[in-house]
């Protein structure tokens, strides 16, 4: 006697399902998406459309200016102090912030103790300023500017020229002193050497390689 086997509940349904719709026209229904979801993905469309905000254009540098109140260094003083020339020329004067006291060598000789906050110091030479500055920028990490001043009380900003050091790359400046080319590319030297052309300064090679003042 064989048994015939019978259908699950499952396989009947979908079965019957599928009998039902033999012969009918289906359509798709269309699904909307979720109203959250769908405030989302117009939200990060607005963003990707919005244009890019325009970067602010950076203030063109100025020096800063000097402040004759500011006070000195304590120092108690030593013999090579301002020169005569500094009551008919002019005397250059340093100035720096200092985080906290500090003991410094003085240019002109002996130590000096610098105050916490602005600081101020005069000094014969344009030279004892770089130096002193350099120093200071070596060891304590200190920046600071030099200026000149004249005996009319005119202030000129000498130091650093356009608020960057020498050693660093700054947009804008322009190079001095330099020859654009390769060194394959310079001329042979024995045809300036001893080919008698006339130099820039005036003075032009002779046959034995001295440079002399070129005869009209």
């Amino acid at each position: 006697m064989r048994i015939a086997p019978v259908a699950s509940t499952k396989a009947s349904g979908r079965v019957s399902l599928k009998a039902g719709f033999a012969g009918k026209p289906v359509q798709a229904a269309s699904v909307s998406l979720s109203s959250r979801r769908a405030e989302r993905l117009v939200v990060r469309a607005e963003e990707a459309k919005a244009p890019a905000k325009a970067e602010k254009a950076e203030e063109p540098w100025s020096p800063p200016k000097l402040n004759p109140n500011t006070p000195s260094p304590i120092f108690g003083g030593s013999t090579g102090g301002l020169l005569r020339k500094a009551q008919v020329e002019e005397f250059y004067v340093l100035t720096w912030e200092a985080p906290k006291e500090m003991i410094f060598e003085m240019p002109t000789g002996g130590a000096a103790i610098m105050r916490k906050g602005p600081n101020l110091l005069k000094l014969a030479r344009k030279e004892q300023c770089l130096a002193l500055l350099n120093s200071m920028r070596a060891k304590n990490k200190i920046n600071g500017c030099v200026y000149r001043v004249f005996p009319s009380g005119e202030v000129q900003y000498l130091h650093p020229k356009d608020g960057v050091y020498p050693e660093k790359v700054n947009k804008g400046r322009v190079g001095a002193n330099n020859n654009m080319r390769s060194i394959g590319k310079n001329a042979n030297p024995a045809s300036i050497k001893f080919g008698g052309k006339m130099y820039k300064d005036g003075l032009a090679s002779d046959g034995a390689g001295f440079s002399r003042v070129f005869d009209q």
